[in-house]
């Protein structure tokens, strides 16, 4: 617990410092994509690791895994973010979501059997999704250029930097010991192969069915992730994908 303090103290110092480089709000459709070449390069292979893996993988787990299985790792691979959750809403002075952050972590980490289900919910008590990207966003960091990331997809330099922080941060990196903490790696894993069935008349519109994939989720990530920066969030709410990201 000291080490994430001192880390999350650490950044806060960051962050003051990162202000100085704020900019205004962008326009939904304001596109800043400097590096597109490289960017379409990284997006035609994680085009083609959809293709050959992701896609098929997704299908086969749907026709196979049991809805009720599904659910459950749903559930545990969303209660184990909350931990990281909980600290960028404290970085970014929302007490309240903190607090029912964390009783909802609580509650679905005793009650819910590790996670694996989800009586929070029950209680009024909502996942609040967030993360350091969303941090640097509230401490007026500019966005910067759009990015595609290997085997991540869309994201923006504040938003490449939110991933790095929020891997670091993380306090069950800390204190679950190995071999136990490859397994959460791999409930994770087997959590974003649910995501990809989930929203996979989406995801195959934008990837397949577009005449400029690229572009298209380009535009597809921009706009939500500046959506929801200005949107009070209920993880019940959405309906998007790309909504996770920011």
């Amino acid at each position: 617990m000291f080490m994430t303090v001192f880390r999350t103290s650490g950044l806060l110092v960051l962050l003051s410092f990162l202000a100085a480089c704020a900019s205004g709000p962008v326009p939904t459709d304001y596109i800043n994509d400097p590096f597109e070449g490289i960017n379409r390069q990284i997006h035609q292979f994680n085009k083609a690791v959809d293709d050959i893996a992701l896609a098929p993988t997704a299908a086969v787990y749907g026709a196979v895994v049991p809805e009720a299985v599904r659910d459950a790792v749903d559930n545990s691979a969303n209660n184990l973010a909350l931990p990281g959750q909980m600290i960028n809403h404290i970085l970014q002075g929302e007490i309240p979501n903190a607090l029912q952050t964390t009783l909802r972590f609580v509650v679905n980490s005793t009650l819910g059997i590790a996670g694996l289900f989800d009586p929070a919910s029950d209680l009024g008590l909502f996942e609040i999704p967030t993360n350091f990207g969303e941090t640097l966003e509230v401490y007026s960091v500019a966005e910067g250029p759009y990015l595609e990331l290997p085997l991540i997809g869309g994201s923006t330099v504040r938003g490449a930097l939110g991933i790095i922080v929020d891997f670091s941060i993380d306090p069950l990196r800390y204190y679950i010991p190995t071999p136990e903490r490859e397994y959460l790696f791999l409930l994770k894993g087997v959590g974003l192969i649910g995501e990809r069935l989930a929203y996979s008349d989406l995801v195959n519109v934008l990837l397949y069915e577009s005449s400029d994939s690229y572009a298209s989720q380009r535009m597809a990530y921009l706009q939500n992730m500046r959506y929801i920066l200005d949107t009070e969030l209920v993880i019940e709410y959405l309906e998007d994908p790309f909504a996770f990201d920011y």
